[in-house]
């Protein structure tokens, strides 16, 4: 399999895409294409435990297409907007793309991608997809990218210290709270939440919990839910855990993701919000890590879990592609039963599939069987292309949740945010 690392130079910047994109598309006909080579943008850097995969899928695609060379080519997740851009306006996208599965329908709005309503209703296995996912690759009732693999969040914590000091997970805000001050008073230097305060994901866990709602649809206009009661008391919670209950350090303002599982990792802190996927980086950052862990789902404010965004990626075809029943031959061996319980497991994912996700499967993984139970609630972020917009290339409500952190009054940061959110979400 060739592979290409990075992108390709970018010299100016390109006419408007819906302009060129008015007089060409892909018309999805093989017929006197140059089907030698397929190209799959795949996001990311590309592990090594990654290329291997790719390569098994490779080679059960060429039983059926032998003459056939598959171009991989990985494009860094924050640099994907304007690679993808690029393409639009210059034609030089490839046959086949992964993408965030919040992505699907923004760039099946400014069609980048190809139609696949029939060629996935024809397709067996398809039908046991979980249906949420399916929803968030969909556009006007037409489907624009199947789902690869699913994710969610839960809480990792320090299962030795938690031994030692007799504490059990939390099951309430309240315990969250509590367990928290208790390792920071029982461990001095430590603090008790790796807060990722400029992470919008971990985030809506309590916003749901709480019964608030991220924008909801009224009519034919969008409005955003975090003026609501529910979703204040949500915010304020979140914010509070490191400007009135101190378990995390101002700096928390400004960490993602991965900076909060650094922290945590590194044995800075008893807990932090993670996806199953990223035992693999904290493991890179202290393989010792492993060996003390545990995890609990994300718990509301009275003793429920919380629900978690199902994250993860769709599979789609690019619309100017000349070789889309090539490309969805792929997609389906990529995507199939066998190689999506392979990736799953070899990196932490969950398969997209009803009966591949039952917690029953994991009940033996002491580390994965609470995110097997998360799965099974779990929401969406507004379905809508516009929402992109709002939560990448905006950053609305991490912007919203750093800024109270810094000092900015909730009701302030919160009608700022709504106001926002409003006017891209209604935008004509």
């Amino acid at each position: 399999m060739n592979r290409w690392r990075g992108l390709v130079p970018v010299t100016a910047v390109m006419a408007s895409a819906a302009m060129l994109l008015a007089g060409c598309g892909g018309s999805g006909d093989d017929e006197g294409a140059d089907t030698s080579k397929l190209t799959v943008w795949m996001m990311g850097a590309g592990s090594d435990q990654q290329n291997a995969f790719l390569d098994g899928v490779e080679t059960e695609f060429r039983q059926k297409h032998p003459d056939t060379d598959v171009v991989v080519q990985y494009i860094p997740w924050l640099e994907a907007p304007k690679k993808f851009q690029t393409a639009l306006a210059g034609g030089d996208g490839p046959d086949v793309t992964e993408l965030g599965n919040t992505e699907t329908q923004g760039w099946a709005a400014q069609e980048a991608l190809a139609d696949v309503s029939d060629r996935f209703a024809n397709w067996p296995e398809g039908k046991d997809i979980l249906p949420d996912l399916l929803r968030n690759a969909q556009l006007d009732g037409k489907q624009y990218g199947v789902p690869w693999y699913a994710g969610v969040r839960a809480i990792y914590y320090r299962a030795d210290w938690f031994s030692e000091l007799g504490l059990q997970p939390p099951k309430t805000w309240d315990d969250l709270v509590t367990v928290a001050k208790t390792v920071q008073q029982r461990k001095p230097g430590t603090y008790g939440f790796a807060l990722p305060g400029n992470s919008e994901l971990p985030f809506y866990s309590f916003l749901w919990s709480a019964g608030g709602e991220i924008a909801t649809k009224q009519g034919d206009t969008w409005k955003s839910g975090y003026t609501t009661p529910e979703a204040k008391k949500a915010i304020k919670f979140w914010t509070d855990l490191v400007t009135v209950q101190k378990v995390a350090p101002p700096a928390a303002a400004g960490w993602n993701e991965l900076d909060a599982q650094t922290q945590f990792a590194t044995g800075k802190a008893a807990m932090a919000v993670a996806g199953s996927w990223s035992q693999t980086a904290m493991t890179k950052a202290n393989p010792d890590i492993a060996k003390v862990w545990g995890a609990f789902p994300i718990p509301g404010p009275t003793g429920q879990p919380a629900p978690a965004f199902a994250g993860g990626s769709d599979v789609a075809i690019w619309q100017d592609s000349k070789k889309q029943e090539l490309a969805w031959d792929y997609v389906t061996v990529l995507l199939n039963k066998q190689n999506a319980q392979k990736w799953a497991t070899g990196l932490k994912f969950f398969p997209v599939y009803s009966d591949l996700t039952s917690p029953d499967a994991y009940a033996n993984d002491k580390l994965m069987a609470p995110f097997a139970t998360v799965m099974q609630h779990t929401k969406s972020t507004p379905n809508t292309p516009k929402w992109v917009e709002v939560s990448r290339n905006k950053t609305v409500t991490q912007t919203m949740n750093s800024s109270i952190i810094k000092g900015t009054g909730l009701d302030q940061a919160v009608a700022t945010a709504a106001t926002e959110m409003d006017q891209i979400l209604n935008a004509k």
